[in-house]
């Protein structure tokens, strides 16, 4: 018989870290930043791509995630590296921000998928957290039993859809909150956000090392051991 009290603990835990983990109040001010210039239609095409762009990015690490970072050897800390490489390079672009050009140049950078979608809706944070209930939840089938697994893995789903309609939302409506800040305050939180982001990606970048350098300190301690000849 399923345990319907620990399924629903579950999914309520699951819902709130994916929201929570994905942080769609800050990736609707980054939206803000970089979309300074374009029109409203613009902004909403560039919501609906992003959204898009994570629904299926976070999907596919749901379903699949844990046997992709099996088969690769990939680490959590390698994966977390490599979105704050990819944040790092967003945060350069906000702190030297060039307006006039931000709708010509959406064409050549597709802002819905680098930063929006990744690394800040689906970014490594979330990617992992989605991978890592899944993995849990799957355990669920065997430790209690499979109609409560089943259910966990369910409000996993359930947890990845809040967030995206939460993240559209918060940026569709973003318009509200650019039109008060005006010009001048538009520049201010486009900067101030681009600091934000880049001690961000900094930090998933240290965490990243944190998480790797163990197995690093293990290879070096190994090879030191080993005979010269």
């Amino acid at each position: 018989m399923a345990d319907l009290t620990y399924a629903l603990e579950f999914i309520g835990g699951a819902i709130i870290s994916i929201i929570v983990i994905s942080n769609p109040i800050s990736t609707s001010a980054v939206f803000i930043a970089l979309t300074q210039g374009m029109t409203q239609d613009e902004k909403i095409r560039i919501v609906k791509k992003s959204v898009t762009y994570s629904t299926g990015i976070l999907l596919f690490f749901a379903l699949t995630g844990f046997l992709i970072f099996t088969i690769f050897g990939f680490s959590i800390g390698a994966f977390r590296i490599a979105g704050g490489v990819l944040l790092f390079s967003t945060a350069v672009y906000m702190l030297n921000p060039k307006p006039s050009s931000v709708a010509a140049d959406e064409t050549s950078r597709d802002i819905a998928l680098i930063p929006l979608a990744i690394p800040f809706t689906a970014g490594p944070g979330t990617i992992v957290t989605v991978v890592v209930l899944m993995s849990e939840a799957q355990n669920l089938v065997d430790v209690i039993d499979p109609v409560t697994g089943i259910l966990a893995m369910i409000g996993v789903i359930i947890g990845i859809m809040v967030t995206i309609i939460v993240s559209y939302f918060m940026m569709a409506r973003s318009d509200k909150i650019d039109a008060a800040l005006k010009e001048g305050g538009r520049n201010v939180v486009t900067r101030l956000m681009g600091l934000l982001v880049m001690a961000i990606a900094i930090q998933f970048i240290i965490n990243g090392i944190k998480d790797i350098l163990p197995e690093f300190i293990e290879i070096v301690n190994n090879a030191a051991i080993l005979p010269l000849f």
